[in-house]
This record gives structure tokens, sequence and C-alpha cells, in this order.
């Protein structure tokens, strides 16, 4: 692809909008820099940033013409693609992708997307953990450092395995991944989709430019995942399961066994290699060998790669143990589906810390799991009194509100008892007091470590 001489916009200047200026640059292009952003500090320090690359920029109410002086629009996922301000650049027929799409279409390396509602990050650090093994492998997207920063320099024996969200496929019409995982589909963003159906729609459009060849890896148990719902392509289907028998092709986990059967040498694997606690995580593990063995890995590395994993921050990560109980870090978990899973792993009584910016999901079989699971409750933030009114209809009892961050981790203390677990699971966006998950979950094990 073609970019010296060319009018790229970049819109949104967060980590990926910056990312993609600096990939620009090298590849000659004329960079133009936007975001809506008003506030005074945060302008000032876009300034900083644009003066620092030293592009053309416009910040807070831009003139939508300058999108659409621009070839090409990139949008960061922060940017709805039916902004407003996109209107008059799709009028005039610009390109409006993701910096995903871009990236691909520049790289050589082989590609592996994975998306889903929950374990995207962890499928993707696991895949390309093991795929390192033997040769270079990225762990890109949503996980922390943008596929644009690499999309240039990666190798075509290298293999990229990138996370994909929602708002990236939302605007990445010819991505063709080699491979495809989804992990699952559960109710998440809607308030950006609007609707489920809209939200399952742009997930399974993963697979809408794959070509012949390609295998699209999913989770059995999901019933929006069947192969007869997704768009009509020529591609491969694999399943994998925690609840028995799927296939061939298909990985699946049955009496301690990893049965991998996705090429013409099936492998049984231990079930115990993976450290991680909670068959979320076998889940994942099952997607993320499928995946690494159709991109050639062997016996010997899928077994060292499940064994050295040592997972990922802020999912399910162990803090500390003390007076016999223990930490749980899952800030991760924004949404109500992905706090049931984590409530699952455990054996042990649970003192849950939950709550933050509400997304307006079902909270049905959260209560659920709260009932089977958890001795305490603790809530904050926004959506605490929607939360203690679902859990107290469902006929839960022990609900503690926490006036600030600190005082719940202080109130969950007092209530855990020894063996038992303390889990920050909030099972809400962070927004309401923190700046993100990461700095939400920081911030946890700072307080734990300092009990």
């Amino acid at each position: 692809m073609e970019l010296a001489g060319t009018r790229v916009a970049v819109f949104g200047l967060g980590i990926t909008g910056q990312a993609t200026l600096r990939f620009l640059k090298r590849q000659g292009a004329v960079p133009v820099a936007v975001d809506e952003l008003t506030g005074t500090a945060q302008r000032e320090a876009l300034e900083d940033l644009v003066g620092e690359y030293e592009v053309e920029a416009h910040f807070g109410d831009f003139p939508p013409e300058v999108l659409a002086d621009c070839e090409l629009v990139i949008l960061s996922p922060g940017v709805r693609p039916d902004a407003p301000k996109l209107a008059a650049a799709r009028a005039a027929g610009r390109e409006i992708i993701s910096e995903i799409e871009l990236a691909s279409r520049v790289c050589s390396a082989h590609l592996i997307a994975i998306t889903g509602s929950n374990g995207k990050s962890t499928t993707t650090a696991l895949t390309a953990h093991i795929l390192s093994l033997s040769r270079t492998a990225y762990a890109v997207g949503n996980i922390g450092r943008a596929f644009i920063d690499i999309a240039d320099s990666a190798g075509s024996q290298d293999v990229v395995c990138c996370e994909v969200s929602s708002y990236q496929l939302e605007v990445s019409p010819t991505l063709a991944p080699e491979v495809a995982i989804i992990t699952n589909i559960t109710p998440d963003h809607l308030e950006r989709h609007e609707s489920f159906a809209n939200y399952v729609r742009v997930k399974r459009s993963i697979v809408k430019a794959m070509s012949e060849g390609s295998s699209v890896i999913y989770n059995a148990e999901d019933e929006n995942l069947q192969p007869e719902l997704f768009p009509l392509r020529p591609v491969q289907f694999i399943p994998f399961s925690s609840a028995g028998e799927v296939g061939p092709p298909g990985t699946y986990l049955e009496n301690g066994t990893i049965h991998l059967h996705v090429d013409e040498s099936p492998l049984q694997l231990p079930s115990d290699l993976l450290r991680l606690p909670g068959i979320h995580n076998q889940e994942n593990a099952l997607a993320a060998i499928s995946a690494a063995r159709l991109l050639g890995a062997r016996k010997n590395e899928l077994v060292q790669g499940l064994r050295t994993f040592e997972g990922f921050p802020h999912r399910l990560e162990f803090v500390r143990e003390l007076h016999g109980v223990r930490y749980y870090n899952d800030s991760k978990a924004t949404n109500p589906e992905a706090t049931v899973v984590a409530l699952r792993s455990f054996s042990q009584p649970v003192v849950l810390i939950a709550g933050g910016r509400d997304k307006g999901t079902d909270l049905s079989d959260l209560a659920s799991a709260v009932q089977e699971h958890c001795v305490a409750v603790v809530l904050l933030g926004e959506a605490a009194g929607r939360f203690e009114q679902v859990l107290q209809t469902a006929g839960f009892r022990s609900i503690h509100r926490a006036s600030s961050f600190e005082d719940a981790v202080a109130q969950a203390r007092q209530l855990a008892e020894r063996e038992s677990i303390v889990l920050l699971s909030p099972a809400c966006a962070s927004f309401d007091m923190f700046a993100s998950f990461e700095q939400r979950g920081d911030r946890f094990k700072e307080l734990v470590s300092a009990l």
C-alpha cells in the first residue's frame, strides 16, 4: 500500500492514534492529527505531541472539511464510525478505516486475529507466547501495543497475534486473518452498538473477508457462534470445548486430558499444564493451542508454552496472601459476564468488590453467581445502587456500600475470614473513578500490598 505523499487524517490521538502518526511519518505520508478533546490541559498535551511529530493538527470543534480534504481517515477505537464530523468525509467518498485495517494491508506476516467479549487478551498473549518459542511472534492490538507499530517491520515468516475489539471490526472491511479466534459473545458495549443483535453481528463480521484455507476457531458452547450463523465464507470452522468431545477438527477437554485435533497429527496433552485458575482460562488455552498448532507449533512447544505462561495483569491476577486470605485483582472484568466467570473459578468463599460505571447490562446471572460463591459483596461507584437492588431482589443480604475505593478494600479485609478470597472483579467500566481498568487494578494492588 503506497502512502508516500498521501494526506491521511488520524482521528483520535490516544495510544493508537499516536502510533499511527509515527507509522505515517515513517511511510512519508502527510498526516493530519485530529481530536475533539477541548479541555485546556488535554489540548496543551496534544499540541505538544503534534509539535513533536511536526504534523498539521486540528482540535476541539474543527471544521468537518478537514477530514474530507484527506484521502484516507484512520479512526481510533474511541471514535464512533457515525460521528457527525465524519459525514463530510463520507459524502466525499473518503475511505474511513481502523488502524488495524491499515496495518493488515501493510504487514506481510501471518495474522491471527482474536476477538470475543471475554478472554481476548489472555488468548492473544498465550498464542504469541507459544509461537515465540520457535519464531518471532507479536502480541498486539487492544492488548497494549498497536498493530501499526510493527506492521512495516514484521517479516513474512513472523506471526502477529492481534486482539481486535468490536469497535475496530466496525471499520475493518478487508481484514482477512489467516486464523480468527472468537472466544465467546456475551452482552457488552451495548451503549455503543445499541442492541445485542448489532454487537453479535459485528463480532461475527471478523470472517467476512477471510479466504479459502483460513480457519475460524470458535467456542462450541456459545449458541451465538455456531458456523451456520456466520457470513458465508470458504473457511474451516474449528470448535473448542471444555465440556466434552467436539470435531474433528476440534479441540476439547475431557477427563483431565486436552485432545487437540486440528490437523493430520492429533495430540493429547495433560490439562494441568496451565497454571492460571478457572475453566475460562482452560478455554482460552484450548483456543490458543489450536491456533498455534495451525501455525506449526510442535508438541514440545505447546507443552512448554502452557507450562511457562504467567498470565496477564488485571485478569485474575494473584496479589498476595495475608492471614489465610488470598487477594486477586480482576480489574479487567468490565462486564457482568467476566465477573461471573471469575467467581466460578474459586471453590473457596469470596468477598467480592464490584461496581464502577454501569454499562446497563443484565445482572441476573451475576446475582445467581454471587448467591452461589460469595459471603459478602462490597459495592462502590455509579453502579452501586442498581447492583444492590438486583442482589437484594435475588435474596442476597450481605451487601456493603463503600464511600471510596480505599474504603472498599478496607471493608473487604474486615469481612474476609481465613481460607477465603477477596476478589476485585468490578463488572463495570472504571471511568467513574479511574482513567482505565489498569489504573484501577494497580491501585488495588497498592492498597492490598499495604495491608
